[in-house]
């Protein structure tokens, strides 16, 4: 007996499906691989010193990002600290006014509302007067600062100046009071007591400067003697000025050579 024949009918063959797979395999890796000769025949073509060269240029490129990085990380540092700098002043400075207050406030008991009201005032001028001086100062604190490193100057210990008296035939009363005149204001130099620094812009309506003028005033025989430095001469003027005019208390004047710790050891009778 014949055999039947097989029906083919309803199946799918997959020759063409993998023949195409076959060829696209063989197309990829034909081109990776002429890829990679393409790479190889590049690279040999570089010599020696070229490829240290590109080396040398990843490691800076490298370096110059992470230089980068760091430098941005130390700005956002620098903003933090000015930040806490500044914050810092401003409260040293509202402490200073704090403590000026408070010692006024201390002195005030039994004055009269109209003396409180104008003690009152008097310290507004004077810590209005004292903002808009702290940026003069601090510049010519930080001027001096570079002059002294641009000189490389040590500050000299114990280099005095002695001041010397007037010469013989000077009618000098018997009872001197020092103040002394500087870049940034005077220094009253009482006996007994410790030095009192003002500003110069807080000369006209500093307390202490006015009580140690009617002290210079209420003593017999008495002058004021400012001893004015080389910058001193606007501090002097103004000191000066308010001490005839407002408390007409006899003054003089002698200037200070140079600069050091005033010595006044020679006007001691």
């Amino acid at each position: 007996m014949a055999r039947r024949r097989t029906s083919t009918e309803g199946r799918v063959s997959l020759f063409p499906f993998m023949s195409i797979l076959a060829c696209l395999i063989g197309i990829l890796t034909l081109l990776i691989s002429v890829s990679m000769m393409i790479k190889q025949n590049e690279r040999e073509g570089y010599t020696e010193e070229e490829l240290e060269r590109a080396k040398k240029n990843d490691q800076l490129v490298r370096t110059e990002q992470k230089v980068r990085q760091e430098n941005i990380k130390l700005k956002e540092r620098l903003e933090k600290e000015k930040k806490t700098v500044a914050e810092l002043q401003h409260l040293k400075e509202k402490k200073a006014a704090l403590t000026l207050k408070l010692s006024e406030l201390n002195k005030a008991k039994g004055m009269t509302d109209a003396q409180l009201q104008k003690v009152v005032e008097n310290l507004k001028i004077e810590t209005q007067r004292l903002k808009a001086e702290h940026p003069k100062l601090q510049k010519r604190i930080d001027e001096l600062l570079a002059e002294l490193k641009k000189r490389k100057i040590k500050p000299k210990e114990n280099d005095s100046v002695v001041i010397r008296p007037p010469g013989v035939g000077r009618n000098i009363p018997r009872n001197l009071f020092f103040v002394e005149c500087n870049s940034t204001g005077i220094v009253i130099r009482d006996k007994g007591n410790a030095n009192i620094v003002v500003s110069t812009a807080a000369i006209p309506t500093n307390s202490k400067f006015a009580q140690f003028c009617n002290k210079v005033k209420g003593t017999r025989d008495s002058m004021v003697l400012f001893l004015v430095r080389r910058s001193g001469n606007t501090s002097y003027l103004w000191a000066a000025g308010i001490a005839e005019t407002k408390f007409e208390v006899k003054n003089s004047k002698l200037p200070v050579p140079r600069d050091g710790e005033i010595d006044l050891s020679r006007f001691t009778r």
